[in-house]
């Protein structure tokens, strides 16, 4: 099973990245079933109709979760992704939501701690880069 080991955070990159793919392409697919989840705060503090918000989070959602697909920007994008699910987290409260949706932050926080691993995109390019200072 050891050989294995060196698969678990990539798999945890795709999974994580996976779930933010569902729910980014399911609010550019259906804005007006995401908005009832908006906070009233959100919606006063910026002049956009609702379903333009939605259309802006699912995109950032997309943006964020294909970079850490591919394994380019990892620390940048998985960061970014787990505030926004902390974020996520304290407008859906306690509750089994809040609570799936505060393991998933931690999951993606445990991205940015260990970075790029050796199925990054950033991987291939770190070594490709040291590949020609040496050479």
């Amino acid at each position: 099973m050891m050989n294995f080991k060196k698969y678990s955070p990539l798999l945890l990159r795709v999974g994580i990245s996976m779930v933010f793919l569902w729910f980014g392409f399911s609010q550019i697919k259906n804005p007006s079933n995401w908005t009832g989840m908006m906070p009233e705060y959100i919606q006063s503090a910026i002049s956009l109709p609702p379903n333009t918000l939605i259309y802006i989070n699912g995109a950032f959602e997309i943006m964020f979760a294909v970079l850490l697909l591919i394994g380019f920007f990892t620390r940048t994008a998985s960061l970014l992704l787990t505030l926004h699910l902390f974020h996520i987290v304290t407008i859906v409260g306690y509750g089994a939501v809040g609570a799936r949706d505060f393991a998933l932050a931690l999951a993606t926080f445990s991205i940015f701690l260990r970075g790029r691993d050796e199925f990054c995109l950033d991987e291939l390019l770190a070594e490709k880069r040291n590949k020609k200072k040496k050479g």
